[in-house]
């Protein structure tokens, strides 16, 4: 088949260059000339695990474009996906204006029976706002389009396989001829598929990341209460996790969820709650626990650090910058939350930091803050070493060194990654999240 995807960031890059390489041929339209000759010379722009050379591949192959012009692509097309961002508002709620734009340029090309597709994450409504705008705009019958909500749920660090192999595919739509396209469109991928209406498919995606939003938040709050009894967190959520009706997956506590997805969702749906009057209490616990972690783990590191009101002559490694592993996603990320915490609590404090991939962090330069070239120049001279992405290769460092390299053997480990007495028996003082 022929499709358009309209944007190119994780989801749409993702997706166009996976069913480029099973044979579609794919035109990815963008906004900014820079990024498009970017993108057509090879180079993804974003880092996800294999993506660059399977770009390379479809490129060398002829099957994947890259346009600023809507009218290069949307002619051609059996279907389009819109993919672009959906950033929440100072309310909370989803910002809609990208969507609601592209909507617009679609309908002023479609020549040809096609399928209007929505991977964005939009509030429920959405597709119905998109088909409207469609309508209006389109030099053709209504009957030359169809609309659908095509909720993606792939993970950064894991999108390729995600899109091959995921755990369901979800169509929304009343259409009879547009379901057909559709599934016969996703035959090459694995997934049960889940055919919806438009408003369940809309709400699968959100309360989706809302619900595993949930379990992080969970196990933080089971965590902060291990600190205080004595019980160990793994110990108690390895057994929790053992019950099939609950499972371990996303019961991992730590510095908190981030991200481009979850924060949002979470946030999103909490609003749409409140425009149709429904209280989204749970939720709105979730987001506190959440902004409490950073908080905890924030005074975890404060409380190993030498006396001082300024931190002069003070030095925290931070490893690992990204919200989470194989990615160099910055959004929402618990580490800019806990720079910041820890530069307002000691403004003279040193911060050395290190990411595998994330080279420079997308705030304003903040005083005594060194990028270091590996983990081992990061603890150099640390007061105390906090990893706060699990990034696999932290999991691999020779410890004896890291531990000479310090003034101080000190590990806060916000991710609970190492065995806390094998640590300890190195001579470190080690301080997980719930851990004894």
């Amino acid at each position: 088949m022929t499709l358009t995807i309209v944007g190119h960031g994780y989801v749409g890059l993702v997706t166009a260059v996976v069913f480029a390489d099973l044979g579609n041929t794919v035109y990815v339209i963008g906004r900014t000339a820079d990024k498009i000759k970017r993108l057509a010379r090879g180079d993804p722009i974003i880092y996800e695990p294999g993506l660059a050379e399977m770009l390379k591949r479809n490129l060398d192959a002829g099957r994947i474009h890259f346009t600023l012009h809507y009218n290069e692509a949307i002619p051609k097309s059996d279907i389009v996906f819109i993919a672009v961002g959906t950033p929440p508002k100072n309310n909370g709620e989803a910002d809609l204006s990208s969507v609601l734009n592209v909507a617009e340029m679609i309908g002023k090309h479609i020549r040809k029976y096609i399928v209007v597709a929505c991977k964005s994450t939009v509030p429920v409504g959405t597709n119905r706002k998109i088909k409207q705008i469609i309508s209006d705009k389109a030099k053709v019958p209504s009957t030359k389009f169809s609309i659908a909500s095509c909720p993606e749920f792939l993970r950064e660090g894991t999108g390729i396989s995600d899109t091959l192999e995921p755990d369901r595919v979800v169509i929304g739509t009343e259409e009879a001829r547009a379901r057909k396209l559709l599934v016969e469109f996703h035959k090459p991928i694995g997934g049960v598929r889940v055919l919806t209406g438009i408003e369940s498919a809309e709400m699968i995606k959100y309360a989706s990341n809302s619900l595993l939003a949930t379990k992080i938040s969970f196990a933080n709050m089971i965590a902060q209460l291990c600190d205080k009894v004595g019980a160990d967190i793994e110990e108690v959520l390895n057994g929790v996790g053992l019950d099939n009706r609950i499972g371990r997956r996303f019961l991992y506590p730590g510095a908190g969820y981030g991200g481009s997805c979850f924060p949002k969702d979470v946030k999103a749906l909490i609003k749409i709650g409140e425009n149709y009057g429904e209280n989204m209490d749970l939720l709105t616990a979730v987001e506190r626990i959440n902004d409490r972690a950073i908080k905890h783990l924030t005074e975890k590191i404060l409380a190993r650090l030498p006396k001082s009101q300024t931190g002069e002559g003070q030095t925290v490694a931070l490893l690992g910058l990204s919200f989470k592993p194989d990615t160099d996603d910055m959004r929402e990320a618990p580490s800019l939350k806990i720079i910041e915490r820890l530069k307002r609590a000691r403004t003279k404090l040193t911060v050395q930091v290190y990411d595998p991939i994330v080279k420079q962090l997308p705030i304003k330069e903040l005083k005594n803050m060194i990028y270091s070239e590996n983990s081992y120049q990061a603890v150099t001279g640390a007061d105390v070493a906090v990893i706060i992405t699990e990034w696999n290769e932290f999991l691999h460092l020779d410890l004896v060194k890291v531990a000479k390299l310090m003034k101080k053997p000190v590990l806060v480990d916000g991710r609970n990654i190492y065995d806390p007495e094998k640590v300890k028996q190195l001579g470190f003082s080690y301080v997980g999240v719930g851990r004894i």
